[in-house]
């Protein structure tokens, strides 16, 4: 019985690991969208990813090893930073573990963006500096996601495509009952400086 017990535990043991593994591989979602460039000009970079706002990243490990950079490629990727990696490159925004990585194709344009940080998409990103708000709230729709950029007075509401829907003075406007108001109880993904402190 003692034995039983034993090699139940190292089994149960052996799996949470290889779960966890795999989840760290293959379970990340790749919303993320960079174009490979080479800098190997500069002192120390070779090939970094450039995000659609500008910002670089140093992919340091890539846990797919049979993905192969090349420059100018366009990706969707997963990542997280890696603060205790020092890199001499000094270009990057950050060294990054690439979780997840794929291929872009042109008939990726249209996705669904399902976000957390707007600065890394594109489109909210120039939606962003257009509207200039106080703080994204993020919606779970039947068919995706949406987003409204709220300022004072008027908030303007997206969906996860970046198609404009409608803007609303947040109360007694058709967008608001329409739009804005059946999407429920938003979720705020950033928030500025300003009232909402």
């Amino acid at each position: 019985m003692k034995k039983f017990i034993f090699f139940s535990l190292i089994l149960a043991v052996f799996s949470c690991k290889m779960n966890k593994n795999s989840v760290g591989n293959n379970g990340q979602t790749c919303e993320t969208i960079g174009t490979v460039k080479d800098f190997s000009e500069l002192d120390g970079c070779g090939l970094l990813i450039v995000l659609e706002n500008g910002d670089k990243l140093n992919p340091a490990k890539i846990n797919n090893a049979d993905f192969k950079l090349k420059a100018g490629q366009k990706i969707k990727f997963g990542y997280k930073e890696m603060p205790d990696m020092m890199g001499i490159c000094m270009s990057e925004k950050a060294i990054v573990e690439v979780t997840c990585i794929e291929e872009f194709s042109a008939a990726d344009n249209r996705l669904c963006v399902d976000t957390k940080n707007p600065f890394e998409i594109g489109w909210m990103d120039k939606a962003l500096d257009r509207h200039n708000p106080q703080q994204v709230v993020k919606y779970k729709m039947t068919d995706g996601f949406a987003y409204l950029f709220k300022g004072i007075p008027l908030a303007y509401f997206y969906d996860c495509r970046g198609q404009f829907i409608c803007k609303t003075n947040g109360a007694d406007d058709d967008c608001f009952r329409n739009s804005v108001q059946p999407a429920g109880k938003g979720k705020i993904i950033w928030q500025g400086e300003g009232i909402w402190d």
